[in-house]
């Protein structure tokens, strides 16, 4: 997980703002802190480490977002910069909080899908064609359905809904299983079987509707390049023990997977 899954998200998002790639690791740890807010069970000591991550990457940022404002690159920080909407443009808070939330929804999602991905491979008898190029697309996609990397998430009703018998009022919390939705029989034949040639149909890796991921076609461009050329450059890559889950809240994702070549 640290030596690939790890890495790929947070290049990617700091190619894509416009920031310094040999400060990956420090996007990586900041990011890590302050997702884990959301975890279960969190302490004070998890709060102050929250705060600490946010407080040293917004002044990190602030010095690259005023650059920006001088010299426009090509980059995501000049563009949301040059965003306008009735006259106003983002504030140097606003753009700051902004590309907070695009690390932090680009990044430990990413990580989870592309360490379940190569797990699921693996414990299946390794890629075999399934990451050809005419293979690649549905390989992913069954990967998602098959093992995505956010298991639930929560919601509020915003008026009163009767969903199979049980009544829902407006404000009541309700834990989508997303996970598990991509898992029933009722639209999905033999749901626990992993089978990349399986036809196309929408699943909810990415949740649905309004909170649908803005961030679904990078991760899938992210899947479709980094686990061929993992594969096709480690083709001998095999477990040497049981992945290991971590135990986060909404996450579903490994903090150890052990491979050898």
């Amino acid at each position: 997980m640290r030596a690939y899954s790890q890495v790929i998200p947070v290049l990617t998002i700091a190619r894509l703002l416009g920031l310094p790639e040999d400060r990956k690791d420090d996007l990586a740890r900041w990011s890590q802190a302050m997702v884990a807010m959301y975890h279960a069970g969190r302490s004070r000591a998890i709060e102050v480490a929250a705060a600490e991550a946010s407080t040293a990457f917004s002044g990190f940022l602030r010095a690259y977002v005023d650059e920006r404002r001088a010299h426009p690159a090509d980059d995501l920080i000049t563009g949301l910069i040059e965003v306008e909407e009735a006259g106003d443009r983002l504030s140097t808070d606003e753009l700051i909080a902004t590309c907070i939330l695009l690390l932090n929804a680009g990044n430990l999602a990413a990580v989870h899908a592309i360490g379940n991905g190569v797990k699921t491979l693996l414990t299946h008898g390794g890629p075999r064609d399934w990451l050809s190029p005419q293979k690649r697309d549905g390989t992913i996609e069954e990967l998602l359905r098959f093992d995505p990397p956010l298991h639930m998430f929560t919601r509020r009703a915003y008026e009163r809904i009767e969903v199979m018998g049980h009544v829902f009022e407006p404000g009541d919390e309700v834990g989508v299983l997303l996970a598990a939705a991509s898992r029933d029989p009722g639209p999905w034949e033999d749901p626990d079987l992993f089978n990349p040639a399986r036809p196309h149909k929408p699943h909810l890796a990415f949740s649905l509707g309004l909170h649908f991921c803005v961030g679904a076609p990078l991760a899938r461009m992210e899947m479709q390049i980094a686990l061929p050329i993992l594969f096709d450059r480690v083709p001998g890559l095999r477990l040497v023990e049981p992945a290991h889950y971590a135990d986060t809240y909404h996450f579903h994702g490994l903090d150890a997977l052990m491979v050898t070549r």
